[in-house]
């Protein structure tokens, strides 16, 4: 920052004569009343922070002009303060080239983009999209009089989720907590999880429905092919015979064979089934008794709970052991009758595919038996008997060769869509971890920890634990307390303390990158009287030494104590007469001095 005026509106407007910023510090040093704030929230106002002007000023001044320098590059900023501090028009001239400005929120972005800044897309309070504003990140650099002294960070527009941990992020270059980008796509991941479970769902149905019945091992699909080539094999040595009755009666004595196997492998499966199906029955039946004698048991234990001789007091927990395993059992009884009544339906649906099997199979052995024992039936007929029959149990072994295959593509289809659902879990899972494993987050943590220590004791800050801690939202805690805590005893100065400490960790942490654009702390005068005039001193030094290290300059106003400055350093006094003091703003005629930002 190079140099501050105020100008006037109208000839009795009030003005400021050019403030001159100094290479380092910058002092103004005056009795309360006589203009210090005003003149740092025009600074501020030129930085494009919300207007927070008295109507005397509102109704005198017209325009606050800041001439500063970025990267070697002239900037110049003029902000219109306007007739209520809810309007907003500035210039911004950077480099020979100029833009307007209407809101706070343009005014921001072209400020950011030209100080080589690139906003984040934030979540609001709301879980709506945000920016920040230069509102929303001065003050991590800003310590505005009054509430500016009471907590690590204080914001006009407090409407960023985590909005303090946010804002150092941003500042220090590191990624967001509470990218909106993310949020979007994690909404989108999460309706393309469900989406995908909705098929994984439907799929599972279809599989259901079609491994019914269905013996979809590799040993059983191996028995069909053996048995599809023997059939094949056996039709095509019928339609070569030379003796067709012969190899025909042969044939169907064979067929007649099997089907008696058959037969008899479907008996045996069916009465297991219903023997299951029955024993089934009866296990629900106890689980059904055993659920009613819990239902008494629990019965039992109210009315005991509701004889004062017992529990003289309501829930007085006697029982309490038993309420418990009550509950536990009730819902693991419960579940045992689910799985129950599921095996019921499958082997219940199999016992009817069974029986019309069976059904079947006795038609067809009947076919074969009417054949073989008819004596009327030519040996041409049983011939073309054999081979429909063979035929039929070509196609039925295909058939089941088919639906065997048909099963095994839906698995597949199955596997695949359960595997897209495991990558879009992970890809939900490595967003909903952002910020938790952020290292570098973590390092600056660690860092300011340190720091804070650090500047606690050049403030001599006491009765305040150096155990510091500071979570992922950025909350300072002192052995477990928080500022707020501290400062709800009472110890106004401790607080102010605490804060000055972490505003000065916070700036030395970022200084530490020479790359780094906002290279000021403007501090706009603590409540001296709650602090000791020698430990303002050493903390002022302190900044002092690290602003003339790190290329940084440091704005501090006072009313109590005038700190000395240096050769690099500026002073801005009071330079309008007024009624009773000399005053920052005022007439032009009313000007004492031609010189007010001096070097000492």
């Amino acid at each position: 920052m190079k140099s501050l005026q105020i100008e006037p509106l109208g000839e009795a407007g009030w003005e400021s004569p050019l403030l001159e910023v100094g290479l380092r510090t910058t002092m103004l040093f005056a009795p309360n009343g006589s203009g210090k704030t005003p003149i740092i929230r025009a600074l501020a106002s030129a930085l494009g922070f919300p207007n927070k002007f008295r109507n005397d000023i509102l109704e005198k001044c017209k325009a606050v002009v800041l001439h500063a320098e970025s990267e070697s590059k002239p900037l110049t900023i003029r902000r219109v303060i306007g007739a209520t501090n809810t309007e907003f028009y500035a210039t911004i001239d950077f480099d020979g080239k100029q833009t307007e400005h209407h809101s706070e929120g343009s005014f921001s972005i072209a400020l950011f983009e030209l100080l080589g800044l690139k906003p984040p897309r934030l979540v609001s309070n709301k879980g709506e999209e945000a920016q920040p504003y230069i509102s929303t990140l001065l003050p991590v650099f800003y310590l505005i009089q009054g509430y500016g002294y009471s907590a690590a960070y204080k914001s006009p527009n407090p409407f960023i989720e985590d909005q303090f941990a946010e804002m150092v992020r941003f500042a220090f270059g590191l990624n967001p907590k509470h990218s909106y980008e993310v949020k979007k796509n994690l909404i989108e991941e999460k309706s393309a999880l469900e989406a995908q479970t909705r098929k994984i769902v439907g799929a599972q149905r279809v599989l259901e429905y079609q491994s019914r019945g269905v013996d979809a091992s590799d040993a059983n699909q191996a028995v069909l092919l053996r048995t599809v080539e023997d059939l094949i094999q056996q039709i095509d040595a019928l339609r070569a015979s030379v003796d067709a009755k012969g190899t025909a009666s042969s044939a169907l004595s064979e067929m007649l064979r099997q089907k008696d196997v058959q037969i008899r492998a479907r008996q045996v499966e069916l009465f297991d089934l219903q023997n299951r199906v029955a024993g089934i029955e009866t296990i629900r039946a106890e689980i059904d008794g055993e659920v009613k004698t819990l239902g008494l048991n629990e019965e039992a234990r109210r009315v005991f709970t509701s004889f004062q001789e017992i529990c003289r007091v309501p829930n007085c927990g006697l029982f309490l052991g038993s309420t418990e395993s009550y509950g536990k059992n009730l819902l693991y009884l419960k579940d045992q009758i689910k799985d129950l009544e599921r095996n019921s339906l499958r082997a219940e649906i199999r016992v009817e595919q069974l029986q019309e099997r069976l059904g079947e199979l006795g038609v067809e052995r009947q076919t074969l038996v009417d054949n073989l024992d008819s004596p009327t039936t030519s040996g041409v007929d049983q011939l073309v008997t054999a081979v429909k029959a063979l035929t039929k149990q070509l196609v039925d072994a295909q058939s089941e060769l088919g639906r065997i295959s048909a099963l095994k593509d839906e698995r597949s289809k199955l596997f695949e869509l359960e595997k897209e659902r495991d990558r879009i879990q992970d890809r939900i899972d490595g967003l909903s971890n952002t910020g938790r494993a952020d290292n570098e987050f973590k390092k600056l943590r660690l860092t300011l920890r340190e720091l804070t220590v650090k500047w606690m004791q050049t403030l001599v800050t006491q009765n305040v634990s150096t155990n510091v801690d500071i979570d992922l939202n950025l909350r300072f805690t002192f052995g477990g307390e928080t500022i707020e805590t501290i400062g709800s005893g009472g110890t106004s100065s401790t607080t102010i303390r605490l804060v000055l400490a972490i505003h000065a960790a916070l700036f030395e942490a970022y200084l530490s990158d020479k790359s780094r654009p906002f290279r000021f702390l403007i501090l706009d005068t603590p409540k001296q009287e709650e602090l000791h005039t020698a430990d303002l001193a050493q903390y002022l030094k302190e900044l002092e030494k690290m602003c003339e290290a790190n290329n940084a300059q440091l704005v501090f106003s006072s009313t109590e104590y005038d700190h000395p400055i240096g050769p690099k350093d500026k002073r801005w006094l009071p330079a309008y007469s007024g009624p009773d003091k000399p005053m920052y703003l005022g007439k032009r005629e009313d000007l004492m001095v031609h010189n007010t930002s001096t070097t000492r």
